[in-house]
């Protein structure tokens, strides 16, 4: 795919379903709804040019702690060391909400910035007037609808 520079940035959202290979079975956060076989969640996509990607990644995540703060949902960020970085992955942090019920936080969004090794893989490519370049792209999980319930019902009732 090539892309003309002036389409950039493209933003997309997506709404699948996800399934896990294991089911819990290990404790108490991974019985019940917080770590179920299928679930659905929603994501943001960013494909932008090189130099606006570090600007994408911050309005992505800070998009998600905003969503939880206004349902007060008390949240936190986790920046991902390189070390723990899943393939592909520039950076990345998680989104916690906190748990009066287990009185610690869990994950319940994830945002990241894969540079240009995913557009490599997909071939996607950017038609500037000088040249062409792999554009960067983004991803952010919104929100995964059981665990903003969790997060939700355990902090507003």
């Amino acid at each position: 795919t090539i892309l003309p520079e002036d389409s950039l940035p493209q933003t997309l959202t997506s709404y699948s379903p996800c399934f896990r290979k294991e089911k819990g079975a290990h404790g108490i956060e991974e019985r019940g709804v917080y770590r179920i076989h299928q679930f659905e969640k929603q994501e943001m996509i960013v494909v932008c040019k090189p130099e606006e990607s570090m600007d994408w990644y911050e309005k992505l995540w800070v998009n998600t702690v905003d969503l939880f703060r206004s349902l007060d949902i008390p949240v936190r960020t986790l920046e991902c060391c390189s070390g723990d970085l899943a393939d592909l992955k520039v950076k990345s942090v998680d989104v916690e909400a906190w748990s009066p019920r287990q009185k610690k936080y869990f994950e319940v969004g994830s945002c990241s910035n894969l540079g240009d090794a995913q557009a490599r893989r997909l071939k996607i490519r950017v038609n500037a007037k000088d040249n062409k370049y792999f554009a960067h792209t983004l991803n952010n999980t919104v929100v995964a609808p059981p665990r903003m319930l969790i997060a939700f019902l355990e902090n507003n009732l």
